[in-house]
């Protein structure tokens, strides 16, 4: 039976009452052992609880798996039982330790080639080789394509956790290459994205996203975005939903009026049609919300099937839906635009709590093309679903319009409304007059470009 390490212990109330009595020596020698004058551990006596050197040194092994690596020096200076017993948590973090200061493509050759020899769970490579990731920049220029390589294949190796590296290495590294590297790095991430068991994680949406580093609308970009739609249909239903979102997103780096894309939003359409229910939310919405690919005369019939779908779906995908379907209708007729909002007034009142403030934001942001009175409902009702969260959730949702660049592209009829819907929403939450000042006085940032 395997160890259950919750139902036996808190580890980490044990970890720390351990850290309260460690001694601020170097723990590169034993410290001194605390036993009993017998040699041997005192047998607990039943008057008095179990303490931390009662414990059996298979238990403190297992307690030191849960220790961060950057304690482990301190927590094996604990006793000489500690000490010995977190010997290959010790390996893992000088491995770590020279992870950190690598500064070459041999240092970081040299280490794994050591690890692979010498760690044999592959579990004991996630810290060490997260922070050769996090180190990649630090390399010379030219190095580092062979070191993403390097770092990605090992991370292969990792279950579960290996996934991880990669989708930072692809989210977060990737961009950082120069154009003529990057179609590479990405196909080697996808062939070993190809290797991965189908009931594995993968990093189908992580490469979708970065195809945003790819040269825009370049043969290599459509090529790339053309292979991971072929995917689609060999996915599982939770890899597809998180999938056509950001394939969505990316349609924008075709460029405007390339023909293939009314092909593509069909497979894409098609596929989210096909999810159930409770996965639908995000890839309805967003096909919603990017209609302006397709031809004029088909807009209209497609943005009303996908809302359809989406005042159909349980409340918490109907949640997660409504905050990319209001920019679609901001690209049809202008004499559509005040019936389709009245068909969402009553969608709202079914928004969850925890995904108000999403909600509010995609609302805020659709108001390019809308009329006044329009603009005005927008605002209020956007605004009623923050109701009760204060003066917190308030200035994150005018930061993130900010951010966005939204109140910035508001003319000053527009803000005016905005102004007084905001003014009267502090008046209905009754604001105090410290939090009305810091939100007034804060008005010409929210209004500024966004850096």
């Amino acid at each position: 039976m395997d160890f259950d390490l919750n139902a036996a212990l808190n580890d980490y109330q044990v970890y720390m009452r351990a850290l309260e009595s460690c001694p601020q020596a170097a723990a590169s020698a034993p410290p001194p052992t605390l036993r009993p004058a017998s040699g041997g551990l005192a047998s607990p006596s039943a008057s008095r609880p179990t303490t931390y050197h009662d414990l059996p040194s298979e238990l403190i092994q297992q307690i030191g798996d849960y220790v961060p690596v950057q304690d482990v020096e301190n927590f094996s200076a604990v006793d000489r039982r500690t000490y010995h017993a977190m010997h290959s948590r010790r390996v893992v973090h000088r491995y770590w330790q020279r992870a950190n200061q690598v500064v070459s493509l041999a240092s970081v050759n040299q280490l794994l080639n050591e690890m692979e020899g010498t760690l044999a769970d592959p579990a004991q490579h996630v810290e060490p080789i997260e922070a050769l990731r996090q180190r990649l920049e630090a390399l010379p220029y030219r190095e580092r394509g062979e070191a993403f390589k390097r770092m990605y294949a090992a991370a292969q190796r990792i279950p579960k956790d290996g996934v991880q590296i990669q989708k930072a290495l692809l989210l977060h590294s990737l961009r950082d290459f120069h154009w003529s590297h990057r179609d590479e790095l990405f196909d080697f991430a996808y062939a070993m994205a190809q290797r991965r068991a189908p009931e594995e994680d993968n990093v189908w949406t992580e490469l979708a996203d970065s195809l945003e580093s790819l040269l825009f609308g370049s043969a290599e970009f459509v090529e790339r975005y053309q292979a991971l739609v072929a995917r689609l249909g060999s996915l599982r239903v939770s890899e597809q939903a998180e999938l056509i979102p950001v394939l969505c997103l990316r349609m924008i780096h075709f460029g405007g009026g390339d023909d293939r894309l009314p092909g593509l939003y069909a497979v894409l359409r098609e596929h989210a049609l096909q999810l159930p229910p409770s996965h639908q939310g995000a890839s309805v919405g967003m096909l919603a919300s990017f209609i302006l690919f397709l031809p004029q005369a088909e807009q209209l019939a497609q943005y009303t099937q996908l809302r359809d779908v989406a005042l159909s779906l349980p409340d918490e995908q109907l949640s997660v839906a409504l905050s990319y379907l209001p920019e679609g209708l901001t690209h049809l007729p202008r004499e559509h635009h005040a019936h389709e909002l009245q068909l969402l007034e009553p969608a709202l009142l079914r928004v969850l709590p925890a995904q108000r403030a999403q909600v509010a934001l995609g609302l805020l942001m659709c108001t390019d093309n809308l009329d006044d009175a329009l603009v005005k409902w927008i605002w209020q009702q956007s605004l009623s679903l923050l109701n009760g969260a204060g003066e917190a959730a308030l200035c994150d949702v005018l930061s993130r319009l900010r951010f966005e660049g939204s109140l910035n592209n508001l003319d000053d009829r527009q803000w005016n409304i905005a102004r007084s819907e905001i003014t009267r929403f502090m008046e209905t939450n009754q604001f105090s007059e410290p939090a009305r000042a810091r939100i007034q006085d804060s008005v010409p940032w929210f209004r500024s470009a966004p850096h």
